[in-house]
């Protein structure tokens, strides 16, 4: 006996199905700092310890890929299950000391993306330098080196009473302020002047940062621990045969807010400077912040790139576009924690 609307019943519940039960396919990983960093506010580190446990658990519970094999394999129709790939975005120098080591130890193969406006210099990104500015120098300052007076009142320190004093940063025609007399304080001033930075061009940002260093009376100079890499080091993991590299712009700024024309120069000239460094071709390209628009990947597919990378939760699959290819954010988790992360997915 047939009965009336069960076909329609059951298209409706594949469709509730494929929403509820996570789609087969690939799973990008987006790592970007492996160190021991606890106090940094913006969560871009695992320890080594724990990128130890994770690759562990990597091994065991998935089959890691090269980003090469993975487009391979996209490009082919024949994506794996259980397929995982790891990434780093930025390029920073523990990448070489922490990452590559380990990578080599549980023979995983990664790709590095690599902001080329950094490598073999001492500056650091907006936000370490901003990090080091306001929630270390200003305790350092403030409280690091301060004498109580008779009536237990804290008296002006040393280096000068910096937390009592408020920040004010001229904004193009405006100027904003920020009171840093507690954690709280200081911890609200760095992500909202990390807001306001993002989508601004290298000399704007130079501009507020150096505002806030004379106000410190400190240099420009980095921390050395959170140093880029240099050509030779870049070169170095490049042999290896197991790290690829690949383009992440000169500058890391927001492409999407961009002339069409800027965008290109930022995503050509990247992929230029490490041919030139590496002899040899940069197939791969990930987006800065993850973020960009149609205008942006054309541009990236005109550039000669094979595809690209963003941050937008995920899994590849054989329809997936090579150009806007899903990752997941890793954080400091434990080797379990992951494996539950990605099985969620």
């Amino acid at each position: 006996m047939r009965i009336r609307g069960l076909s329609r019943l059951r298209k409706l519940w594949r469709r509730l199905r494929r929403s509820i039960v996570p789609q087969r396919g690939a799973i990008i990983l987006c790592y970007h700092r492996i160190a021991d960093l606890p106090q940094s506010p913006r969560r871009l580190w695992v320890s080594p310890q724990r990128f130890a446990e994770q690759l562990e658990v990597l091994t065991r519970n998935f089959v890691p890929l090269s980003l090469a094999e993975l487009a391979k394999r996209l490009q082919e129709g024949k994506m794996p299950d259980k397929a995982v790939v790891i990434t780093f975005d930025d390029g920073y120098a523990d990448n070489f000391w922490n990452a590559r080591p380990l990578l080599k130890h549980f023979g995983v193969p990664a790709t590095v993306f690599v902001t080329t406006g950094l490598v073999g210099t001492e500056r650091e990104f907006y936000w370490d330098e901003l990090e080091r500015l306001l929630l270390r120098e200003t305790v350092k300052r403030g409280h690091g080196e301060t004498e109580k007076g008779r009536n237990g009142e804290t008296e002006k320190g040393r280096s000068g009473d910096i937390v009592g004093q408020k920040l004010c940063l001229e904004l193009g025609k405006r100027t904003r302020q920020w009171k840093l007399t507690s954690d709280g304080e200081r911890l609200k001033a760095y992500h909202e002047i990390c807001d306001l930075l993002k989508p601004l061009s290298p000399e704007q940002r130079g501009t507020v940062l150096e505002q806030i260093r004379r106000w410190l009376g400190v240099s420009e100079n980095g921390d050395p621990d959170r140093r880029f890499m240099t050509v030779e080091e870049l070169a170095t993991i490049s042999r290896d045969g197991l790290i690829d590299i690949g383009a992440h712009t000169v500058n890391h700024p927001d492409l999407a807010t961009l002339p069409p024309e800027q965008q290109r120069w930022e995503i050509e000239t990247s992929k230029a400077q490490l041919e030139a460094w590496l002899s040899k071709p940069i197939s791969w390209f990930a987006y800065p912040y993850g973020s960009g628009s149609s205008i942006t990947r054309q541009l990236v597919k005109e550039a000669g790139f094979e595809g690209a990378c963003s941050v937008f939760l995920g899994v590849v699959t054989n329809h997936s576009d090579s150009f806007w290819l899903p990752r997941i954010f890793v954080e400091n988790w434990d080797g379990d924690e992951l494996v539950k992360r990605l099985r969620e997915v």
